[in-house]
């Protein structure tokens, strides 16, 4: 007879091994880990919505992945369900300009080019297809700055591993492209030397009637078959193509602007400013064989204004590249919320304006957070929302399905509406953006004695550290 091999109380304890994204982390089981604090409030005679009111963990798994990254969201859903009801269209009007995201372009490359030269010829080609209707096409690139917000994001995606050239030549030869791509300082050389290649007349060439414009670090060229020339109008002091783009949209003189861009955050962007921007913009996006045109007004005129302006804040609050998702709830949830509540829409516009968050907001947010977790809740304190979740389902619940505890949600807060602050300064040339460091973020030195630091989350351990407030929450990666 085969024997059975039942459960007992001591395989609750045991530990077993998670491998997430090539990590191997040690996980305890969370039921065994509330069962523990039931006993202890039994003995000791602690207040259970006392000890709710803390993480439990060494980090807010509600914002963070079991493997210390920052939780993630599928951001297309938001795009998608902004334009359902929108018709697509198949061209836009003539006498347009064209926009484009510079790295986008770079990424698609695949490196089967033999010299760097090859490298900005196909670059350049990529370009002009992208703008083959527009006598005007704009290429803008990310600034790569050495204290950014996106460093966690950067170093996740391993661009601290690759292999780095400073001064490309034009007959220097590629290698291991994608690992070339990985290291930050390359890329920022890379497009110094695209730029300048393009600048020369055998490239110039290649141009014909069109006016090319493109970005390296804070400066801009207008370069044309006969010369090459910098733009000090088009001097930008932001660091994100994403903002960067609206900015050069914003130029007079043309009857529509084709922005070439996949990216949601641009999405929400151009719904939030479109109606301060003259031309009317329009969203390209699909693959080479199969591209359609969202027409930016069209989706603004089906949701609203006061929805548009206040998807910015919504965004940044529901998660983005830079800050953390809520686990399980998505963004069709919260934009159900937002479109059929007035007070909700002012309160995500009123995130991201100023920069230090005002206690009223604070609260506000705190309460939206619990109408997402729990429609019906009787609460406005996300403390007393973790305490009633946990005794409706009498302990029977995982962890990271309860909603973040106050001083978590904090930071999490703090950090939106940073983000949710540069993406609202995006047609200002020189925003005064201030230091994130106290803002969700802080600095840490690499190793002790040195002097090289990196920006990180301000939450509890591992990956990310909070700062102030006990034990805060951490920014992870992970797809709802």
């Amino acid at each position: 007879m085969k024997t059975n091999k039942l459960k007992t109380f001591s395989d609750m304890c045991k530990k077993r091994e998670v491998k997430s994204s090539g990590r191997a982390v040690i996980l305890k089981a969370d039921r065994s880990l509330f069962g523990r604090i039931i006993v202890m409030a039994q003995v000791r005679s602690l207040n259970m919505e006392d000890i709710l009111s803390h993480p439990l963990g060494p980090l807010p798994w509600a914002l963070s992945t079991p493997d210390g990254l920052l939780r993630k969201t599928n951001k297309a859903t938001l795009a998608t369900a902004l334009q359902k009801n929108v018709a697509l269209q198949e061209k836009p009007p003539e006498n347009s300009a064209t926009v484009v995201d510079g790295m986008n372009l770079v990424q698609r490359v695949k490196g089967d080019e033999v010299t760097f030269r090859d490298v900005a010829t196909t670059i350049l080609g990529m370009a002009l297809r992208e703008g083959s209707q527009s006598r005007r096409i704009d290429v803008v690139f990310d600034t790569y700055k050495q204290n950014s917000i996106k460093n966690s994001e950067r170093s996740l995606r391993g661009e601290e591993t690759g292999h780095e050239l400073q001064d490309i030549t034009s007959t220097q030869m590629v290698r291991q492209w994608r690992n070339f791509l990985s290291k930050v300082n390359s890329k920022t050389s890379l497009i110094s030397f695209i730029v300048n290649e393009w600048r020369k007349p055998q490239y110039r060439e290649k141009l014909q009637e069109k006016i090319l414009y493109a970005t390296v670090i804070d400066k801009c060229y207008r370069i044309t078959y006969q010369d090459s020339e910098e733009v000090s109008t088009l001097h930008c002091q932001q660091e994100a193509a994403d903002g960067r783009l609206l900015l050069h949209a914003a130029r007079e003189g043309y009857q529509s602007i084709v922005i070439c861009s996949e990216d949601t955050d641009v999405f929400i962007m151009s719904l939030a400013f479109c109606d301060k921007i003259e031309a009317p913009l329009f969203l390209k996006c699909g693959t080479r064989t199969r591209t359609r045109l969202v027409a930016i007004r069209k989706v603004a005129a089906t949701v609203g204004m006061d929805t548009c302006r206040a998807l910015i804040g919504l965004h940044a609050y529901t998660g983005c590249d830079t800050v953390s998702a809520f686990a399980g709830k998505g963004k069709t949830r919260a934009l159900t919320l937002l479109m059929n509540n007035k007070e909700t829409q002012d309160t995500f516009l009123k995130l991201g304006q100023e920069w230090d968050l005002s206690p009223e907001l604070s609260n506000k947010l705190e309460a939206f957070t619990c109408v997402l977790y729990a429609p019906k809740a009787s609460t406005t304190m996300i403390n007393k929302l973790r305490y009633h979740l946990f005794c409706a389902k009498k302990g029977e619940i995982e962890s990271h399905q309860l909603p973040p505890c106050k001083d978590s949600l904090r930071q999490h807060t703090l950090r939106a509406n940073y983000q949710a602050g540069i993406w609202k300064r995006c047609l200002e040339k020189d925003p005064q953006v201030p230091s994130p460091v106290g803002r969700g973020w802080k600095m840490e030195t690499e190793e002790e004695g040195a002097q090289t630091c990196k920006l990180t989350k301000c939450e509890n351990q591992v990956t990310c550290v909070e700062s102030s407030d006990e034990d805060e929450d951490d920014m992870e990666n992970d797809d709802d």
